[in-house]
């Protein structure tokens, strides 16, 4: 597992890929390729997942243990499905149909896999496994990255004489693969302007480069012969234009009695075995490139024709060799010498006869040359990731819950809470639990719950948060700069259970905030302060009450099922929720006292229960310690309850814990579930002293099970999730409005 640091511009993100081919070892065009994008992905802080779908020719008959053991180190986390069908058949009919090579495998490994976790991005390479794409769910945002064009690809090979080999298809097939993307990478620009052609989904050109790193280039030749090396694997297309290009510069450099010697190394020497010339010389495999490079003067690439980018001529700009290449093979790069773009094998041999005889100096300044196109090059790759995340970002269903560490602790009140929002949150979109208040130790001593949320981040300015990073980056938990976070994240919906700083002064106008400020008002022990208005796109004050969001404390799930211990007392309890010392709730107390009630009065976060009730000697608690207990099974359930507290913080999330408890209650305050309903004979809402004797009353001699039924409606309704018809469609809307900007 490596060590993941959320920073950078995908702090927070899931990415899923999906390749036929290994990133380990990188020691093909292609390899390079996949790696350098998952690393990027990494290196920006992402948590990324690599599916292997082994489909090339040394994992066939074995399998690879060292690249397979390396590619689990480098990623966080990795699978390997295994072909059930023959790989890379003949078509069934003249071309490929765009499915013809999918394995269903693959489609029921993804199936499980999006049912257990969830991802920002799903990249599938090459256009023939583009039918994966079809297994993500809509929030995800799929990448096809082709890697080359697919379509005309036989008609291709014909102009060099070649037949069919490989995968081949129509426009019309290829246009499928396309469309079932959000994004397309082509590698070129060129290619990028047909698949804008051929399907209405957005392409962006993500070209390849090795990182770039000075090659100690090679001592002059001792007899002044320029050595021009060419590097290819075991393939036709290397051989017909190798071949094409040495019948062209052959006879030039006899004529020019030219001081070149042509080194060709790789696995298509053994296609050229019959090739006799005292201009060329054969070196066959090599263990290291970058040792080829190092007996040669500069690089040459001979491609007139062929797919995709030219891996060649990438990696000698990022080693900083002289090039010479034809415009084709430069396709992806940006040229910066006129010798980086010859336009056909006569002007490449000319061009080497040229510099056989050229000062020293204009080698270096081909070097300089490859550093500057590297450079340039670069900076479109970074300028087509950065876009790449943006329209991810703005595509996303995304939704951040910023809480407090004790929601990991297996059966405290904040757990409970975090359990049921979060189970109804990851139905609508992508879920990022973000502890921004406590101790990183918490979550570190509750892996069982970091599995259960799927994605964490914890705020780096927790105090042991850079101490335990290695332990949270074991659990796949992320360290973040909340700061940092928010500003790449740009969040669509957060519901806000804790507080940070970085939240306070945060600018995000693009996402709506639910400020849940009884959740905020237990993890502070003080009233939730308000966020401003005007820094975010909308704030709902979110409490069990009347407000602008009118969200329960829990939403419907079954996590939010609350138990108590059942103890059998001999007088029943009447918990009074309000402040002791007032008169209200001494009022009550007496009421209750008369009726033979056992009174205990629970009062809010800011309150004091030493304070003495006047005239009756009835306990008193703070509502977390009352509601503690009851999770504990210390303190047995109400008989029923009061709620005389005007909204005192603490006291609301508490009311709501009796209610689930189905514990009737009074309201006298004019809030909560039962205000709007009525039941025969007794009063639901006490708005005088006669209403509240009636009430108290008929708590004392009411039979249970007459009781219960006038509130099983109230108890009903809550069980199933009031207030989540709202959150559920004003996120919906949100979503929907942010989909439809991005087309």
């Amino acid at each position: 597992m490596r060590a993941v640091g959320a920073s950078g511009i995908c702090a927070g993100q899931r990415v899923l890929v999906l390749s036929p081919t290994p990133t380990h070892p990188q020691d093909y065009g292609n390899r390079k390729r996949i790696f350098e994008i998952c690393k990027r992905f990494c290196d920006e802080g992402a948590h990324l997942t690599f599916v292997h779908y082994p489909a090339e020719l040394e994992w066939r008959k074995i399998l690879p243990v060292n690249a397979e053991r390396a590619m689990r180190d480098c990623w966080d986390q990795y699978y390997t499905v295994g072909p059930t069908r023959p790989l890379h058949t003949d078509p069934e009919q003249q071309e490929h149909r765009i499915d013809e090579w999918f394995d269903a495998a693959i489609g029921e490994f993804l199936r499980w896999l999006f049912s257990v976790q969830s991802f920002d991005i799903f990249i599938v390479n090459y256009s023939w496994l583009s039918k994966a794409l079809e297994f993500a769910p809509p929030r995800t945002f799929k990448i096809l990255d082709t890697h080359d064009k697919v379509s005309g690809r036989r008609e291709m090979l014909a102009s060099l004489g070649l037949g069919p080999e490989f995968f081949h298809t129509t426009d019309a097939e290829e246009a499928v693969a396309l469309r079932r993307a959000d994004l397309v990478w082509a590698i070129k620009d060129e290619e990028r302007a047909l698949f804008e052609r051929m399907a209405p989904t957005p392409v962006l050109t993500m070209q390849h480069l090795d990182p770039g790193r000075a090659l100690e280039r090679a001592v002059p030749d001792a007899d002044g012969v320029l050595r021009v090396g060419i590097i290819g694997a075991r393939n036709n297309i290397n051989r017909i234009n190798i071949t094409e290009f040495l019948n062209i510069a052959l006879p030039i450099f006899a004529s020019a009695f030219a001081p070149v010697r042509i080194v060709i190394a790789g696995t298509v020497c053994e296609l050229l075995n019959g090739l006799d010339s005292p201009f060329v010389e054969l070196r066959g495999p090599v263990e290291s490139v970058e040792d080829f490079y190092r007996t040669v003067d500069c690089v040459a690439v001979p491609m007139r024709a062929s797919t995709g980018l030219k891996i060649k001529a990438g990696e000698a700009i990022s080693l900083g060799l002289p090039l010479l290449s034809l415009s084709h093979a430069f396709e992806g790069y940006e040229p910066t010498d006129p010798l980086h773009a010859l336009g056909n094998f006569e002007d490449l041999a000319n061009a080497l006869v040229e510099l056989s005889f050229a000062p020293r100096e204009r080698l270096d300044t081909l070097a300089k040359a490859s550093a500057v196109s590297h450079a340039k090059t670069g900076a479109n790759i970074t300028a087509s990731f950065n876009e790449t995340i943006a329209r991810s970002r703005a595509a996303a269903s995304s939704i951040v819950l910023a809480i407090d560490s004790r929601a990991f602790v297996t059966g405290s009140i904040f757990s409970h809470i975090l359990n049921s929002v979060h189970e109804n949150l990851r139905q609508l979109g992508q879920v990022t639990v973000l502890v921004v208040r406590g101790s990183a130790h918490d979550v570190v001593s509750h892996p069982q719950s970091i599995d259960r949320f799927d994605r964490v981040l914890v705020a780096s300015d927790l105090p042991d948060a850079e101490e335990m990073r290695g332990a949270l980056a074991r659990l796949s938990a992320d360290v973040a700069n909340v700061a940092a976070f928010f500003a790449h994240a740009k969040p669509k919906l957060l519901i806000a259970e804790a507080l940070h700083p970085a939240l306070m002064s945060a600018v995000l106008p693009e996402t709506v905030v639910i400020s849940r400020d009884e959740v905020i008002a237990w993890t502070e022990g003080k009233p939730a302060p308000g966020l401003a208005d005007k820094r975010f796109k909308r704030v709902f004050a979110s409490a069990p009450g009347p407000s602008a969001a009118p969200l329960p404390i829990f939403l419907a799930s079954p996590p939010a099922k609350v138990r108590a211990a059942r103890l059998v007392r001999e007088r029943r309890t009447v918990a009074l929720l309000g402040r002791p010392g007032s008169a209200v709730v001494a009022m009550a107390a007496s009421m209750a006292t008369a009726w033979g009630l056992e009174p205990l009065v629970i009062c809010g976060l800011e309150d004091d229960p030493r304070v003495e009730t006047p005239n009756i000697s009835a306990p008193a608690m703070r509502a977390d310690a009352f509601v503690a207990s009851l999770y504990a099974y210390r303190a047995p359930r109400p008989h029923f309850a009061l709620d005389l507290s005007g909204g005192r913080p603490g006291l609301l999330l508490c009311r709501e814990v009796l209610e689930r408890l189905r514990v009737p209650l009074v309201s006298c305050s004019g809030i909560g579930m039962h205000r709007a309903l009525r039941g025969d004979g007794m009063p639901l809402k006490a708005g005088s002293e006669a209403e509240l004797w009636a009430a108290v009353r008929g708590f004392a001699l009411e039979p249970d099970a007459v009781r219960n039924k006038m509130f099983q409606r109230g108890w009903d309704e809550l069980e199933w999730g009031r207030g989540w018809a709202w959150l559920w469609r004003n996120s919906k809307e949100l979503f929907a409005a942010s989909h439809a900007e991005q087309r």
